[in-house]
């Protein structure tokens, strides 16, 4: 990993390596008080919360299942964290995305989740599903008109969240039928 790689570069340089914090208390917390500040109480300002994280391609999150049964075997292998998943950045996503849900009392049918920055080279990489356009559209199809997206695993805003989100994102929202796309500050 990121150690060996240092290792071998003439000039190794020092590294901080943090643990995952999907679902550290105080990062559950600071996320909580950013989206309450935006949409009010239960989301009560907006329709729907489309939680936006980055993507990746399926094989990075395949290679965490030591097992090799698990990951990317069923459409559900991210609906609870697991022995076999822990390690998996989907699954991390979804279980960062169901403690934010619960700690802001949304109900099951107001919030989502999607994977944004996708890349592709001739379509011959698949990435984590779903995607964050295609929920745009299809959420706009069924009638949301207020949605607010936020980007958990974006710890600070960049040009990537402010163009991605805040820009293609409205246009492809409002262009599928829905009135206002309230980003969050990450």
């Amino acid at each position: 990993g990121a150690y060996r790689t240092a290792a071998e570069l003439y000039c190794t340089p020092f590294l901080s390596v943090l643990p995952p914090f999907y679902g550290h208390r105080l990062y559950v917390s600071a996320m909580k008080q950013t989206i309450l500040e935006s949409i009010g109480p239960r989301g009560k300002d907006v329709d729907h919360v489309l939680f936006s994280f980055h993507g990746l391609p399926e094989e990075q999150c395949s290679r965490t299942d030591t097992t090799g049964s698990f990951c990317n075997k069923s459409k559900d292998c991210c609906r609870q964290l697991v022995l076999e998943n822990r390690n998996c950045y989907r699954a991390q996503c979804f279980e960062t995305a169901r403690l934010l849900a619960y700690e802001l009392g949304f109900e099951e049918d107001r919030w989502s989740i999607g994977f944004q920055s996708r890349l592709t080279l001739r379509g011959t990489i698949q990435w984590i599903k779903p995607y964050t356009d295609e929920a745009f559209v299809e959420l706009a199809g069924k009638g949301v008109r207020r949605l607010a997206v936020v980007a958990p695993s974006f710890t600070a805003d960049c040009v990537e969240t402010i163009e991605e989100l805040g820009i293609t994102g409205k246009e492809e929202f409002e262009e599928a039928g829905g009135e206002e796309l309230v980003v969050i500050p990450c």
